[in-house]
């Protein structure tokens, strides 16, 4: 055999493995909680009977991935956890759930990517969108750079991270042309430099729940629309975020706001009446908030 047909055997011989019906079940439930003994796993496989769930946790010892330890002989008691070849299988199995929730959802929620440097920032942010989102995390901009697809609709982005910054992150999503929105979210107070930045919405950390939320919303309902509108409405952002930062004497200094402005009207002359261009309630108040 070529390489080429081992390669495509060995694939067969590794899906055989695990896609019994309840081998990756037995597997996740073992690679979320570790060690269980035979009632413990029979108690969180809803509808295995005994007799397959024997059967099976047999197979995938015979097979490497789990191991039998006897812990106490007098009531006999056996735990079953899994070997480092199956704890192996981990990432495989991440990548497979990822693909069918991209791929076998009739109508998938949509995916935010949340980016930050602080696990705990991810994690209560994280815990705010999930009920609504399907959300990916990264912890530094190569996991972000990984992570970064045609699948993500929404980044959540740190601003200042070490090493790659959230900055370096925007520009490399519009670099790549990636159609997402992207949230900054920074405890940078924004100054005139967000002018030229190319985010959606910004927001100071840590940020609430219900702004968080509402500002996700508004930039979803922001991205099903292209060209001129779709710029108006982030521009529109920006100036408005300045005026609530800025006194009226830093506004009126600054050359950068007053580009701003300028492509606003711009974009207003183009557009007639913003308002008339979004046939869509929520998307007219969007307009008029900005």
């Amino acid at each position: 055999m070529n390489s080429n047909t081992d390669r495509a055997q060995r694939v067969v011989d590794t899906v055989d493995l695990i896609s019994k019906k309840w081998h990756p079940v037995i597997i996740h439930r073992l690679l979320e909680e570790g060690p269980l003994r035979f009632n413990e796993l029979k108690e969180r496989i809803e509808g295995i009977s005994s007799k397959v769930l024997t059967d099976s946790l047999e197979d995938l010892t015979e097979n490497g991935l789990l191991r039998r330890t006897v812990v106490s002989e007098s009531p006999l008691r056996v735990e079953y956890e899994l070997t480092n070849t199956g704890l192996e299988l981990q990432s495989a199995l991440e990548e497979l759930a990822a693909w069918g929730d991209r791929h076998l959802d009739p109508d998938p929620d949509p995916v935010v990517l949340i980016v930050d440097d602080d696990p705990r920032l991810v994690k209560m942010h994280a815990s705010w969108l999930e009920t609504d989102y399907t959300v990916e995390r990264a912890y530094d901009g190569e996991e972000a750079f990984r992570k970064l697809d045609e699948s993500v609709d929404v980044v959540l982005l740190d601003r200042r991270m070490p090493g790659i910054s959230g900055e370096d992150v925007l520009s490399r999503i519009r670099e790549w042309n990636l159609d997402c929105g992207v949230v900054m979210l920074s405890a940078v107070e924004p100054d005139f430099d967000i002018v030229d930045m190319g985010f959606d919405a910004y927001i100071t950390k840590p940020g609430f729940r219900e702004d968080v939320r509402e500002t996700v919303t508004d930039v979803l309902a922001r991205d099903v629309h292209e060209g001129p509108l779709r710029e108006y409405l982030a521009l529109s952002a920006k100036e408005s975020l300045l005026r609530a930062e800025k006194s009226t004497a830093e506004l009126d200094a600054s050359d950068e706001y007053d580009r701003l402005h300028s492509r606003i009207e711009e974009l207003e002359s183009e557009l007639d009446d913003p308002a008339d261009a979004a046939d869509d309630p929520q998307l007219q108040a969007l307009i008029n908030d900005a």
